[in-house]
C-alpha cells in the first residue's frame, strides 16, 4: 500500500510540474507575439509615409513661419504632400488644415482642403488656400468666412 501512495504522488508531481511548465511557455509566447505585433503595426503606419513628423521654416523678410505635420510624402524632388495635423505657425498667426503640397525651392505652400486660420482678433475658415512669396502673401480659396473677435 505504500508503494501505491508514492507513485501517485510521484505522478501527480510530474503531472503539476508538466501543467506549470506549459503555462509558462503559453505566456511567453503571448508577450513575445503582442511585442512582434506592436512593432510591426507601428511600422506599417511608418510605411504609410516618407518623412515622419517633418517640420519646416519659411523665412521671409518679417517673420519665421514653422511648418508641422503627422507624415509626409516626396512628389518631386520640390514638393512634397504633407498630411495629418498640419500646422502653419508664426508671431502673427496659425493655420490648420489636413493636406498642403509644400514647395521648397519656392518656399510656397498650397492646399484644397478646410482650412482655419487664426489671428489676433480675426478667424477665417476656407476652402484651401495659396502661400506665395515666402509667407507674405496669403490667398483664401473658395467659399470663405471671416470673423472678427472683439
Amino acid at each position: 500500500m505504500n508503494k501505491l501512495l508514492q507513485l501517485n504522488k510521484r505522478l501527480l508531481l510530474i503531472i503539476l510540474f508538466c501543467i506549470i511548465f506549459f503555462i509558462l511557455l503559453l505566456i511567453i509566447f503571448q508577450k513575445t507575439d503582442k511585442q512582434t505585433n506592436n512593432s510591426v503595426s507601428k511600422s506599417n503606419l511608418d510605411l504609410n509615409y516618407d518623412i515622419v513628423n517633418p517640420r519646416f521654416t519659411i523665412n521671409n523678410q518679417n517673420d519665421k513661419i514653422s511648418i508641422k505635420a503627422k507624415g509626409g510624402n516626396f512628389l518631386s524632388t520640390e514638393k512634397i504632400l504633407l498630411e495629418n495635423n498640419v500646422v502653419f505657425k508664426s508671431k502673427k498667426f496659425t493655420l490648420f488644415t489636413e493636406k498642403v503640397v509644400f514647395n521648397q525651392k519656392n518656399q510656397t505652400a498650397e492646399s484644397s482642403q478646410q482650412s482655419t486660420f487664426h489671428s489676433k482678433g480675426t478667424s477665417i475658415i476656407s476652402e484651401g488656400f495659396k502661400i506665395n512669396e515666402n509667407g507674405n502673401i496669403i490667398n483664401f480659396i473658395g467659399n470663405t468666412t471671416l470673423t472678427l473677435d472683439k
